[in-house]
């Protein structure tokens, strides 16, 4: 991922979690707030394994989120892992995940997303 697109500071991550909306799935919470450009963010726990295994799912995540971020709204988004991923198969959560952009849908007129399909 580009360095352009990362969202850093602490002062942008609590902006998001303050005034942005949320979209929970099985899988994933993800955090957004409307902004001018496009930044993303992927937190994985320490509960969620050591370095390589926390390393993979964030790769995975950020993988999900660039295949469409082209037809998701500017703004900056943190995406963060729910502990249910560790319980099912990757090809399970990861196929879910992208169902979860791939289906994400904006209320015309208003800042807060909402997904289309129960995932």
């Amino acid at each position: 991922m580009r360095r352009s697109l990362r969202l850093q500071g602490k002062k942008n991550f609590s902006r998001v979690y303050k005034e942005g909306s949320v979209v929970r799935s099985d899988y994933v919470v993800v955090y957004f707030l409307p902004a001018s450009e496009q930044r993303v963010a992927v937190v994985v726990s320490k509960r969620f394994g050591n370095a390589v295994r926390r390393n993979r799912i964030r790769r995975l995540l950020l993988e999900a989120w660039q295949e469409n971020h082209d037809h998701l709204p500017s703004g900056y988004y943190i995406i963060l892992p729910r502990s249910s991923l560790l319980s099912v198969e990757e090809n399970v959560w990861r196929s879910k995940v992208k169902e979860l952009f791939h289906e994400w849908q904006w209320a015309s007129g208003k800042n807060s997303p909402h997904c289309s399909a129960v995932l």
